[in-house]
């Protein structure tokens, strides 16, 4: 009995420590006054028509906004040091995406539902990429720039 106990509080301990682990992650807005001075002056240079945004803290050392811009949804993602920018992904409508994206996908997803498409714009270029939910699952297809399929990868 005494085992029995004694197993009961260590998953108890360790059910509030997950708890407690989930909850400090959580994105919460962060106070603008927290928000480097080069990242907001890196950001009005490359979204001047942005209104109010809203920043959160995604991971160490990286800021992500996303905000409304010509009736599309826009993440864009800073480095909180030097204020760089890193990327900016554009939901896009399914006309928007590339025609041979398009193509692709008709031809290869039988059961599932495409649930977003995507513009993703880095310092290395733009690629495309397009969420399939299907049976549960949730698949990431990547295109290049020109629409044409490079990988599909299964979301955890």
């Amino acid at each position: 009995m005494k085992n029995y106990l004694s197993l009961k509080k260590v998953c108890i301990l360790f059910f509030i420590f997950n708890f407690s682990f989930l909850i400090s992650f959580a994105q919460l807005p962060i106070d603008n006054k927290l928000i480097p001075t080069n990242v907001k002056e890196n950001f009005a240079k490359k979204f001047p028509a942005a209104g109010a945004v809203v920043w959160i803290q995604p991971g160490p050392g990286f800021l992500e906004t996303t905000f409304s811009q010509d009736k599309h949804s826009v993440t864009v993602m800073y480095a909180m040091a030097m204020g760089d920018w890193i990327s900016t992904d554009t939901k896009l409508k399914a006309e928007e995406f590339p025609a041979a994206a398009i193509t692709y996908l008709t031809s290869n997803i039988s059961g599932g539902k495409i649930t977003g498409y995507y513009k993703s714009e880095t310092k290395k270029g733009i690629e495309y990429y397009s969420l399939e939910k299907n049976t549960g699952k949730l698949f990431t297809y990547s295109f290049d720039a020109d629409g044409y399929f490079v990988s599909k990868v299964e979301e955890e």
